[in-house]
């Protein structure tokens, strides 16, 4: 009996479930990954995390490296996909997004699979040096001179 009651969950309930997979770790510096996120993300900027509930976040926009955001401004995003990430703390975050439409509202999405982070509370050196990397190569193809807190 427990097999076959088994066998009709999976049939039953595994069609409607589904799991981000992401095929690149972030652990070490890759330049050519990272021209491949900026070529697909729709904004690149560094946000102050305002607030946060269930499948909901705000982000008040310090600085831009890509798209059409300005300073100050208020951008709101919500958990769209299995493979959308949310912010998990308060503190500043570097975000690779995108613009998804959700009943003609435009909102911002950004995925597990990119190298979005909250970059207020990095501890490494290797997460220091990484970022250091990063903000570097970003200022560099975007003619910036953006820099952070650290």
């Amino acid at each position: 009996m427990k097999q076959i009651f088994t066998w009709f969950f999976f049939i039953a309930f595994i069609q409607n479930s589904s799991a981000c997979i992401c095929e690149l770790f972030w652990n070490d510096w890759n330049e050519q990954q990272m021209i491949d996120v900026i070529n697909y993300s729709d904004v690149i900027f560094i946000g102050e995390l305002k607030a946060r509930a269930d499948d909901c976040y705000e982000f008040e926009i310090i600085e831009i490296f890509n798209g059409s955001l300005k300073k100050g401004e208020i951008v709101t995003g919500y958990y769209v996909t299995s493979c959308s990430d949310m912010p998990y703390r308060n503190g500043e975050y570097l975000i690779y997004g995108d613009y998804k439409i959700i009943d003609y509202e435009i909102f911002l999405d950004y995925s597990l699979c990119s190298p979005s982070r909250n970059i207020s509370d990095l501890e490494t050196e290797q997460e220091i040096d990484y970022l250091t990397k990063e903000l570097k190569f970003l200022n560099e193809c975007f003619d910036k001179e953006i820099t952070t807190k650290r």
